[in-house]
């Protein structure tokens, strides 16, 4: 059961990042669209923005399940690289809810600085999401 629960977690944090990078994409293709397209771009990113939240709640679900059989199994220690993961997926969820919270205001119709700060939010999601999943590897390794 621990393996098939760890499959998921890495999937999923696989599917944030590449949510968070598609994000990134679909910011800088709506920069300065107007009309149709750029209402089409806008409705893309909060549809897509939607699943990736979805897929944030996954992933504390599947990692603090993990971090319980862990505990709940006294073979298996805790590493501090599980810590370090920890951390990213925090850094991840932050930046994603402020990604959120500045693409909620962003019209698209310049490239004003509130696009410039939502696009930092983004790539931070993405590189903190990249990083977990390098740590999600890593600390989950057997002994």
């Amino acid at each position: 059961m621990f393996e098939i629960l760890l499959i998921a977690h890495l999937i999923l944090i696989a599917m944030g990042t590449g949510m968070a990078f598609s994000h990134l994409i679909f910011l800088r293709a709506s920069s300065g669209e107007a009309g149709e397209r750029g209402l089409a771009l806008a409705h893309a990113r909060r549809v897509l923005g939607d699943f990736t939240t979805m897929v944030v709640v996954f992933i504390w679900i599947t990692g603090l399940m993990l971090l319980w059989s862990r505990y709940g199994d006294p073979d298996r220690t805790v590493s501090a690289w599980f810590y370090g993961k920890i951390a990213f997926v925090g850094l991840f969820t932050g930046a994603h809810v402020m990604q959120r919270l500045k693409a909620a205001r962003f019209q698209g119709d310049d490239y004003s600085d509130l696009a410039k700060r939502l696009e930092l939010w983004t790539s931070l999601a993405w590189l903190s999401a990249l990083l977990a999943i390098c740590l999600a590897v890593v600390s989950f390794t057997k002994p």
